[in-house]
């Protein structure tokens, strides 16, 4: 194993765990500053208070896909290389897609069409089974468990900022702007981790390597 390779499991590690943490650390601090219309204790709308509950609170937003990004880049790097640099390209432009805070509501077309989408991919993953050998496929089917990762989080209780599995706790206009748009990303990510996963299939079976 490389220093680069232990760098990226180390700060995998160090980013889950604060995934986790986080939802003590900082959590229930945001919470509150949401409840206080978006002022400190103190009636304050920008003091030290706010800037440390907001490092906090933005570090536990982004620690898991960051986590889970690492992994993925650990990875590429040791089996696939040739594909790292695209690797690195995917997880920027989530990232910043991710950090949109709000979005439209959509239409229900939009969920009938990524719905339509995922139970396609899903057909084809289990009718189109291969082993993987392939660089392309390997890539594609790493970038569909990272996409999957990242949306089970998002539906999980833990990793849950909109409370998408606590709807008693929505009772601000702010956590359901957050929720609207969680499940928008969720539906997002889990199209691309689907689609992704069945064109590793496909590939798996072309002659494209």
């Amino acid at each position: 194993m490389t220093r680069t390779q232990k760098s990226l499991i180390f700060f995998s590690l160090a980013a889950l765990m604060y995934a986790v943490l986080g939802n003590y650390l900082a959590l229930p601090g945001y919470l509150r500053f949401l409840e206080r219309g978006g002022t400190s204790a103190a009636g304050n709308s920008l003091d030290l208070d706010v800037i440390l509950g907001a490092a906090r609170t933005i570090l536990w937003m982004y620690s898991f896909n960051l986590g889970a990004m690492a992994l993925y880049w650990y990875t590429l790097h040791r089996n696939n290389r040739r594909y790292l640099r695209s690797g690195v390209i995917v997880c920027v432009a989530w990232l910043a897609f991710w950090s949109i805070p709000s979005l439209p509501r959509m239409p229900a077309a939009f969920y009938l069409l990524t719905g339509s989408v995922i139970l396609v991919a899903i057909v084809m993953v289990h009718v189109r089974q291969a082993s993987i050998s392939k660089p392309l496929a390997s890539f594609l089917f790493s970038t569909a468990v990272l996409f999957f990762a990242m949306a089970t989080w998002d539906v999980c209780g833990l990793g849950s900022t909109g409370r998408i599995l606590h709807p008693d706790e929505v009772i601000l206009q702010r956590s359901q702007t957050l929720l609207s748009a969680q499940t928008t990303k969720l539906m997002l990510a889990m199209c691309i981790a689907w689609g992704c996963l069945a064109a590793s299939r496909s590939n798996e079976n072309s002659g494209v390597s």
